[in-house]
Protein backbone atom coordinates (compact mmCIF):
# COMPACT_ATOMS: atom_id res chain seq x y z
CA UNK A 1 0.00 0.00 0.00
CA UNK A 2 3.28 1.97 0.86
CA UNK A 3 3.69 1.95 -2.65
CA UNK A 4 0.66 2.63 -4.54
CA UNK A 5 0.60 5.81 -1.88
CA UNK A 6 4.38 6.85 -3.46
CA UNK A 7 3.02 6.07 -7.21
CA UNK A 8 -0.19 8.31 -6.48
CA UNK A 9 2.29 11.07 -5.04
CA UNK A 10 4.53 11.08 -7.96
CA UNK A 11 1.36 11.06 -10.36
CA UNK A 12 0.34 14.15 -8.08
CA UNK A 13 3.40 16.02 -8.53
CA UNK A 14 3.79 14.88 -11.90
CA UNK A 15 0.19 16.82 -12.89
CA UNK A 16 1.34 19.57 -11.34
CA UNK A 17 4.69 20.21 -13.45
CA UNK A 18 2.48 19.20 -16.36
CA UNK A 19 -0.30 22.21 -15.51
CA UNK A 20 3.13 24.29 -15.22
CA UNK A 21 4.47 23.30 -18.28
CA UNK A 22 1.32 23.89 -20.00
CA UNK A 23 0.59 26.95 -18.67
CA UNK A 24 4.25 28.35 -20.13
CA UNK A 25 2.89 26.91 -23.62
CA UNK A 26 -0.52 28.43 -23.21
CA UNK A 27 1.10 31.91 -22.49
CA UNK A 28 3.48 31.40 -24.99
CA UNK A 29 0.88 29.88 -28.05
CA UNK A 30 0.21 33.45 -29.38
CA UNK A 31 3.19 35.45 -27.78
CA UNK A 32 5.11 33.60 -30.63
CA UNK A 33 2.44 34.47 -33.64
CA UNK A 34 3.35 37.56 -35.90
CA UNK A 35 0.53 40.76 -35.93
CA UNK A 36 -0.19 42.66 -33.02
CA UNK A 37 -3.22 42.03 -31.20
CA UNK A 38 -3.77 45.55 -29.70
CA UNK A 39 -3.94 46.83 -32.92
CA UNK A 40 -6.27 43.50 -34.34
CA UNK A 41 -8.37 44.96 -31.95
CA UNK A 42 -8.13 48.58 -32.43
CA UNK A 43 -7.66 48.59 -35.92
CA UNK A 44 -5.00 49.57 -38.14
CA UNK A 45 -6.09 53.48 -38.06
CA UNK A 46 -6.02 53.48 -34.64
CA UNK A 47 -4.17 56.46 -32.71
CA UNK A 48 -0.72 55.89 -31.52
CA UNK A 49 -1.40 56.89 -27.85
CA UNK A 50 -4.42 54.78 -27.83
CA UNK A 51 -2.82 51.77 -28.87
CA UNK A 52 -0.26 52.36 -26.45
CA UNK A 53 -2.28 52.95 -23.49
CA UNK A 54 -4.11 50.24 -24.64
CA UNK A 55 -0.95 48.07 -24.33
CA UNK A 56 -0.36 49.56 -20.99
CA UNK A 57 -3.52 48.55 -19.63
CA UNK A 58 -3.14 45.00 -21.18
CA UNK A 59 0.63 44.61 -19.55
CA UNK A 60 1.85 43.68 -22.94
CA UNK A 61 4.89 46.72 -22.56
CA UNK A 62 6.22 44.42 -19.71
CA UNK A 63 9.09 41.98 -20.21
CA UNK A 64 7.00 38.54 -20.86
CA UNK A 65 8.53 36.92 -17.46
CA UNK A 66 6.36 39.23 -16.06
CA UNK A 67 3.26 39.02 -18.36
CA UNK A 68 3.49 35.52 -17.69
CA UNK A 69 3.89 35.35 -13.89
CA UNK A 70 0.57 38.18 -13.96
CA UNK A 71 -1.36 35.92 -16.24
CA UNK A 72 -0.48 32.85 -14.33
CA UNK A 73 -1.19 34.52 -11.13
CA UNK A 74 -4.63 35.83 -12.18
CA UNK A 75 -5.64 32.53 -14.03
CA UNK A 76 -4.93 30.24 -11.38
CA UNK A 77 -7.90 32.65 -9.55
CA UNK A 78 -9.58 31.81 -12.72
CA UNK A 79 -9.28 35.42 -13.83
CA UNK A 80 -8.43 35.47 -17.92
CA UNK A 81 -9.48 39.05 -18.41
CA UNK A 82 -11.62 40.11 -20.86
CA UNK A 83 -11.52 39.26 -24.38
CA UNK A 84 -10.05 41.40 -26.97
CA UNK A 85 -12.94 40.68 -29.74
CA UNK A 86 -16.03 40.35 -27.66
CA UNK A 87 -15.17 42.70 -25.25
CA UNK A 88 -16.69 40.10 -22.48
CA UNK A 89 -15.19 38.56 -19.25
CA UNK A 90 -13.45 35.40 -20.92
CA UNK A 91 -14.71 33.87 -17.86
CA UNK A 92 -18.57 34.01 -18.56
CA UNK A 93 -17.42 32.69 -22.10
CA UNK A 94 -16.18 29.51 -21.18
CA UNK A 95 -18.56 29.40 -18.51
CA UNK A 96 -21.40 29.22 -21.50
CA UNK A 97 -18.80 27.22 -23.84
CA UNK A 98 -17.53 24.38 -21.41
CA UNK A 99 -21.25 22.80 -21.39
CA UNK A 100 -21.80 22.58 -24.80
CA UNK A 101 -18.41 20.81 -25.54
CA UNK A 102 -18.99 18.33 -22.55
CA UNK A 103 -23.00 17.51 -23.57
CA UNK A 104 -21.04 16.37 -27.07
CA UNK A 105 -17.76 14.59 -25.92
CA UNK A 106 -19.25 13.00 -22.57
CA UNK A 107 -21.95 10.89 -24.50
CA UNK A 108 -19.48 10.33 -27.33
CA UNK A 109 -17.07 8.97 -24.79
CA UNK A 110 -19.71 6.58 -23.41
CA UNK A 111 -20.70 5.17 -26.75
CA UNK A 112 -17.25 4.73 -27.91
CA UNK A 113 -16.47 2.81 -24.75
CA UNK A 114 -19.58 0.44 -24.84
CA UNK A 115 -19.82 -0.22 -28.57
CA UNK A 116 -16.10 -0.41 -28.54
CA UNK A 117 -16.08 -3.19 -25.45
CA UNK A 118 -18.68 -5.02 -26.71
CA UNK A 119 -17.52 -5.34 -30.37
CA UNK A 120 -13.95 -6.08 -29.66
CA UNK A 121 -15.24 -8.61 -27.05
CA UNK A 122 -17.67 -10.41 -29.55
CA UNK A 123 -14.37 -10.32 -31.88
CA UNK A 124 -11.97 -12.22 -29.15
CA UNK A 125 -14.88 -15.08 -28.55
CA UNK A 126 -15.44 -15.71 -32.09
CA UNK A 127 -11.79 -15.21 -32.85
CA UNK A 128 -11.22 -16.05 -37.01
CA UNK A 129 -14.68 -15.92 -37.99
CA UNK A 130 -16.79 -13.90 -40.47
CA UNK A 131 -17.82 -11.58 -37.88
CA UNK A 132 -13.87 -11.16 -36.65
CA UNK A 133 -12.64 -10.71 -40.00
CA UNK A 134 -15.39 -8.00 -40.87
CA UNK A 135 -15.74 -6.30 -37.62
CA UNK A 136 -12.01 -6.26 -37.93
CA UNK A 137 -11.22 -4.84 -41.13
CA UNK A 138 -14.24 -2.43 -40.13
CA UNK A 139 -12.00 -0.86 -37.50
CA UNK A 140 -9.17 -0.77 -39.23
CA UNK A 141 -11.18 1.43 -41.90
CA UNK A 142 -12.66 3.45 -39.40
CA UNK A 143 -9.70 4.65 -37.57
CA UNK A 144 -7.95 5.81 -40.99
CA UNK A 145 -10.73 7.90 -42.37
CA UNK A 146 -10.70 11.60 -41.94
CA UNK A 147 -13.21 12.68 -39.14
CA UNK A 148 -13.97 15.65 -41.13
CA UNK A 149 -14.64 14.06 -44.33
CA UNK A 150 -17.23 11.69 -42.35
CA UNK A 151 -18.65 14.75 -41.27
CA UNK A 152 -19.61 16.25 -44.30
CA UNK A 153 -20.81 12.56 -45.99
CA UNK A 154 -23.07 12.34 -43.02
CA UNK A 155 -23.93 16.13 -44.03
CA UNK A 156 -25.11 15.47 -47.12
CA UNK A 157 -26.76 12.22 -46.53
CA UNK A 158 -28.59 12.84 -43.34
CA UNK A 159 -29.15 16.20 -43.64
CA UNK A 160 -29.26 17.81 -47.40
CA UNK A 161 -30.55 14.04 -49.06
CA UNK A 162 -32.61 12.69 -46.40
CA UNK A 163 -33.69 15.53 -44.57
CA UNK A 164 -33.55 13.51 -41.40
CA UNK A 165 -30.95 15.45 -39.17
CA UNK A 166 -30.72 19.21 -38.49
CA UNK A 167 -27.46 20.24 -41.00
CA UNK A 168 -26.24 22.54 -37.87
CA UNK A 169 -26.30 24.39 -34.55
CA UNK A 170 -26.80 23.19 -30.97
CA UNK A 171 -29.58 23.07 -28.52
CA UNK A 172 -29.04 22.29 -24.62
CA UNK A 173 -30.54 19.51 -23.94
CA UNK A 174 -32.48 20.81 -20.81
CA UNK A 175 -34.14 23.41 -22.97
CA UNK A 176 -35.20 20.79 -25.73
CA UNK A 177 -33.94 16.86 -25.37
CA UNK A 178 -35.39 16.14 -28.42
CA UNK A 179 -34.04 18.94 -30.39
CA UNK A 180 -30.22 18.36 -28.74
CA UNK A 181 -30.56 14.67 -29.67
CA UNK A 182 -31.47 15.76 -33.01
CA UNK A 183 -28.77 17.83 -33.65
CA UNK A 184 -26.04 16.22 -31.63
CA UNK A 185 -26.69 12.77 -33.25
CA UNK A 186 -23.68 13.78 -36.11
CA UNK A 187 -21.11 15.64 -34.36
CA UNK A 188 -21.30 12.34 -31.48
CA UNK A 189 -21.08 9.83 -34.01
CA UNK A 190 -17.72 11.40 -35.82
CA UNK A 191 -15.96 12.48 -32.25
CA UNK A 192 -17.19 8.79 -31.08
CA UNK A 193 -15.54 7.20 -34.52
CA UNK A 194 -11.53 7.32 -33.72
CA UNK A 195 -11.93 6.31 -29.83
CA UNK A 196 -14.76 3.18 -31.01
CA UNK A 197 -12.56 1.73 -33.70
CA UNK A 198 -9.35 1.88 -31.01
CA UNK A 199 -10.99 0.88 -27.85
CA UNK A 200 -12.36 -2.60 -30.08
CA UNK A 201 -9.31 -3.29 -31.25
CA UNK A 202 -7.72 -2.82 -27.67
CA UNK A 203 -10.24 -5.09 -25.81
CA UNK A 204 -10.12 -7.72 -28.30
CA UNK A 205 -6.12 -8.08 -28.45
CA UNK A 206 -6.22 -7.69 -24.20
CA UNK A 207 -9.28 -10.70 -24.53
CA UNK A 208 -6.96 -12.84 -26.70
CA UNK A 209 -3.93 -12.39 -24.71
CA UNK A 210 -5.93 -13.30 -21.33
CA UNK A 211 -7.40 -16.27 -23.00
CA UNK A 212 -4.12 -17.92 -23.19
CA UNK A 213 -2.75 -17.11 -19.66
CA UNK A 214 -2.21 -20.27 -17.27
CA UNK A 215 -4.97 -19.14 -15.08
CA UNK A 216 -7.44 -19.21 -17.42
CA UNK A 217 -5.95 -22.58 -18.59
CA UNK A 218 -6.60 -23.63 -14.64
CA UNK A 219 -10.24 -22.53 -14.48
CA UNK A 220 -11.22 -24.83 -17.22
CA UNK A 221 -9.44 -27.67 -16.12
CA UNK A 222 -11.51 -27.09 -13.44
CA UNK A 223 -15.04 -27.37 -15.30
CA UNK A 224 -15.77 -24.11 -15.50
CA UNK A 225 -18.47 -23.36 -18.28
CA UNK A 226 -16.42 -21.73 -21.60
CA UNK A 227 -19.01 -18.55 -20.99
CA UNK A 228 -18.33 -18.48 -17.07
CA UNK A 229 -14.17 -18.27 -18.58
CA UNK A 230 -14.52 -16.16 -21.12
CA UNK A 231 -17.41 -13.52 -19.64
CA UNK A 232 -16.79 -14.13 -16.18
CA UNK A 233 -12.88 -14.61 -15.94
CA UNK A 234 -11.35 -13.29 -18.76
CA UNK A 235 -13.28 -10.42 -19.89
CA UNK A 236 -12.94 -8.43 -16.72
CA UNK A 237 -8.84 -8.98 -16.53
CA UNK A 238 -8.76 -8.09 -20.05
CA UNK A 239 -10.55 -4.81 -19.71
CA UNK A 240 -8.12 -3.43 -16.94
CA UNK A 241 -5.86 -2.50 -19.51
CA UNK A 242 -8.66 0.05 -21.47
CA UNK A 243 -8.76 2.38 -18.38
CA UNK A 244 -5.07 3.25 -19.79
CA UNK A 245 -6.31 3.62 -23.04
CA UNK A 246 -9.60 5.69 -21.97
CA UNK A 247 -7.12 8.71 -21.13
CA UNK A 248 -5.77 8.76 -24.97
CA UNK A 249 -9.66 8.64 -26.07
CA UNK A 250 -9.93 11.85 -23.97
CA UNK A 251 -7.26 13.84 -25.76
CA UNK A 252 -8.70 12.24 -29.06
CA UNK A 253 -12.61 13.84 -27.96
CA UNK A 254 -10.78 16.76 -27.31
CA UNK A 255 -9.27 16.87 -30.49
CA UNK A 256 -12.34 15.65 -32.30
CA UNK A 257 -14.62 18.37 -30.80
CA UNK A 258 -12.33 21.36 -32.63
CA UNK A 259 -12.86 19.17 -35.67
CA UNK A 260 -16.76 18.21 -34.52
CA UNK A 261 -17.67 21.86 -33.66
CA UNK A 262 -16.46 23.78 -36.69
CA UNK A 263 -18.10 21.40 -39.18
CA UNK A 264 -21.61 21.40 -37.85
CA UNK A 265 -20.94 25.19 -36.57
CA UNK A 266 -21.51 24.31 -32.64
CA UNK A 267 -20.70 26.85 -30.29
CA UNK A 268 -18.41 24.93 -28.00
CA UNK A 269 -14.57 25.34 -26.82
CA UNK A 270 -13.27 23.45 -29.61
CA UNK A 271 -15.11 26.35 -32.31
CA UNK A 272 -14.15 29.07 -29.66
CA UNK A 273 -10.62 28.23 -29.70
CA UNK A 274 -10.52 28.44 -34.15
CA UNK A 275 -12.26 31.80 -34.11
CA UNK A 276 -10.21 33.35 -31.66
CA UNK A 277 -6.89 31.97 -33.22
CA UNK A 278 -8.57 33.90 -36.60
CA UNK A 279 -9.28 37.11 -34.72
CA UNK A 280 -5.73 37.12 -32.90
CA UNK A 281 -7.74 37.07 -29.49
CA UNK A 282 -4.79 35.84 -27.88
CA UNK A 283 -6.80 35.94 -24.46
CA UNK A 284 -9.35 33.80 -25.33
CA UNK A 285 -6.51 31.29 -26.99
CA UNK A 286 -4.48 31.53 -23.93
CA UNK A 287 -7.85 30.54 -21.38
CA UNK A 288 -9.01 27.90 -23.59
CA UNK A 289 -5.79 25.52 -24.30
CA UNK A 290 -5.24 25.84 -20.48
CA UNK A 291 -8.74 25.03 -19.87
CA UNK A 292 -8.70 22.67 -22.05
CA UNK A 293 -5.32 20.93 -21.31
CA UNK A 294 -5.95 21.19 -17.17
CA UNK A 295 -9.04 19.16 -17.90
CA UNK A 296 -7.10 16.25 -19.74
CA UNK A 297 -3.95 16.29 -17.09
CA UNK A 298 -6.79 16.12 -14.21
CA UNK A 299 -8.74 13.33 -16.38
CA UNK A 300 -5.79 11.10 -16.52
CA UNK A 301 -4.72 11.34 -13.30
CA UNK A 302 -8.04 9.97 -11.78
CA UNK A 303 -7.83 7.26 -14.14
CA UNK A 304 -4.28 6.54 -13.03
CA UNK A 305 -5.08 6.41 -9.20
CA UNK A 306 -8.57 4.39 -10.27
CA UNK A 307 -6.05 1.89 -12.58
CA UNK A 308 -4.07 1.32 -9.46
CA UNK A 309 -7.69 0.29 -7.64
CA UNK A 310 -8.90 -1.76 -9.70
CA UNK A 311 -5.24 -3.72 -10.78
CA UNK A 312 -3.21 -4.96 -7.55
CA UNK A 313 0.02 -5.19 -9.35
CA UNK A 314 -0.03 -1.34 -9.50
CA UNK A 315 -0.59 -1.11 -5.82
CA UNK A 316 2.02 -4.00 -4.86
CA UNK A 317 5.06 -2.26 -6.91
CA UNK A 318 3.87 1.18 -7.17
CA UNK A 319 3.38 1.25 -10.96
CA UNK A 320 6.62 -0.02 -11.46
CA UNK A 321 6.78 -1.93 -14.90
CA UNK A 322 3.83 -0.62 -16.05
Amino acid sequence: MNSYITFIVKKVLLSIVTVFAISIFAFLIMQMTPGDPVRAMLGAEADEEIVEATRTELNLDKPLVVQYTLWLRNALRGDFGTSLVLNQDIGEILATRIPVTLSLTIPALIISLVLGILIGVLCAVHRGSALDQIMTVLMTTMNGIPVFWIGIMMMYFFGVKLGWLPLMGYTSPFEDFGQYVAKAVMPVTIMAFGPLSSIARQVRTNMLEVINQDYIRTARANGLSESSVKYKHALKNSLIPVITLIALQVRSLVGGSLLGEQVFSIAGMGRLIMVSVMNKDYLVVQATVFVISLFVVVCNLILDISYGLVDPRIRLTGGKGR
